[in-house]
């Protein structure tokens, strides 16, 4: 789907024939430029820029296989139609075999020389499409899906390159939805390492017990139901890396465990009375001040000043809009949009350009995702954007209307959606205040130690009584 008048190069040295070919096409919804010759095709500026063109075979002077040819050296995408009398079809055949789209002989139908003309235009603009696309996927994968030219990315590109293949320990910090867990893949894939596994690990998903275990493993007997020996990650991990994500939920006492990990490569499966060693690289990844929280004793300053030798830094993708239309490619690019040739307007691509994106990198990806999904055609414009952006109750189109400065024209607006963080926060707020900020009671209510609650309070903002 064009968005856009096409603009066809038509060169043909009879003037009545090229002036009623001309106007014809004109009327049916092309542009079209003129020129008398080859010589002018070529050299006249002032014709500007074209996406086909039409050129007769029999010209004087620059004949069309002539003219042909250095069209194809200079524009080697743009379609070319050549028209012929009937006593040239070998030339024709000839012009085919020089990159010619199609020919016709004259005097020509113009609803044919119509559909050849859209037939080639749309195969060159799927043609663009896939190169497109096909770009974006190099582009993503040589930088394990960090894309972005901006001075933002190429700085964090370069600092990963500079420390891919050291073994200290590698502290990634940023903001929720950056690509923290990509930092920690490219680091290992491009380093020496790559040959060897890559495991991650989500402190924030796992209760204490439950992650020690999943570190360290633990032998036969070494708790109720412990009937066989289970490998730990840091021994899967040998000579790889393993990415701990959410390092500031980790529990204090395996805090020191992992501290003894950093400083000596041993550590004592659970149950077990021998040291096993581990050459793992450990790659940690925070969304929050950890020095706060070492500060607020929430996080171990020892293990805290050990990770912060190699400190990556993820930008806000506020911060490097500029690489949101190539995010927007990449993201087509390995979804199925890729094969129903969908694509963001210009105007789309600046409306994504000027959100702030709370979310980051993850929230645009979301948003791409709803909108390939809710499209109404295969060009997705700037006012579905802003309708998913606004996220408004929904129309009869599919899209939100926009809240922003009046009323909903619906009489019940759904709730605005919520970050899992939003939710988390708010639930522990009303929590707090249903128990009239007794920190205790709270974490009783929720199903969590009181430490784990200070933990998500301080990263929230919250206070309660005895916190």
């Amino acid at each position: 789907m064009t968005n856009h008048t096409e603009t066809v190069l038509l060169v043909d040295d009879d003037a009545a024939f090229r002036l009623a070919v001309g106007r014809a096409l004109e009327r049916r919804g092309f542009a079209v430029l003129y020129a008398e010759n080859g010589e002018q095709a070529l050299h006249d500026e002032s014709l500007g820029e074209w996406e086909a063109a039409v050129i007769d075979l029999r010209m004087p002077g620059m004949d069309g296989l002539e003219l042909l040819t250095q069209l194809r050296e200079r524009y080697a995408d743009a379609p070319v139609i050549v028209l012929t009398g009937h006593g040239t079809i070998s030339t024709a055949i000839e012009a085919i075999k020089r990159g010619a789209f199609h020919y016709l002989t004259k005097p020509c139908e113009i609803s044919e020389l119509e559909i050849y003309l859209r037939k080639a235009l749309e195969e060159r603009r799927i043609h663009r499409e896939h190169e497109r696309l096909r770009n974006a996927v190099q582009l993503a994968e040589s930088s394990h899906g960090i894309i972005g030219k901006s001075p933002d990315i190429q700085r964090l590109l370069g600092l990963i390159d500079k420390v891919k293949d050291a073994d200290s320990p590698v502290l990634v910090t940023g903001e929720s939805g950056t690509g923290k867990e990509l930092v920690a893949r490219a680091l290992h894939f491009q380093g020496i390492r790559k040959e060897y596994p890559f495991i991650a690990v989500n402190c924030a998903t796992l209760k204490p017990e439950l992650l020690e275990n999943e570190l360290f493993g633990h032998v036969a007997g070494a708790f109720t139901g412990a009937t066989n020996r289970k490998e730990g990650l840091l021994a899967i991990a040998d000579q790889g890396t393993l990415f701990v994500d959410e390092i500031a939920d980790m529990n204090p006492n395996v805090q020191a465990s992992l501290l003894r990990v950093i400083e000596t490569g041993e550590f004592r499966p659970l149950g077990s009375t021998r040291e096993q060693t581990t050459r793992v690289r450990l790659i940690a990844a925070v969304n929050r001040d950890l020095a706060a929280q070492v500060q607020a004793g929430l996080f171990r300053g020892d293990l805290f000043y050990r990770m912060n030798v190699i400190v990556i830094p993820t930008p806000p993708l506020r911060e490097h809009a500029d690489d949101i239309p190539l995010l927007v490619e990449g993201f087509l690019a390995r979804s199925t949009a890729r094969q129903k040739s969908v694509s963001f307007s210009p105007e789309a691509l600046r409306a994504l350009q000027a959100y702030r994106w709370p979310g980051n990198v993850r929230e645009l990806f979301n948003i791409c995702e709803r909108a390939v999904l809710l499209r109404n055609g295969d060009l997705i414009t700037a006012e579905e954007i802003a309708a998913l952006l606004h996220r408004g109750s929904v129309d009869e189109a599919g899209f939100a209307p926009d809240l922003i400065g009046g009323e909903s024209s619906s009489a019940t607006p759904s709730p605005p959606l919520r970050t899992l963080e939003e939710v988390e926060r708010l639930h522990i707020r009303d929590t707090l205040v249903q128990v009239d900020g007794n920190v205790s009671k709270a974490a009783e209510v929720l199903a969590i130690d009181r430490r784990t609650l200070q933990r998500k309070m301080a990263r929230y903002g919250l206070r309660g009584e005895g916190s």
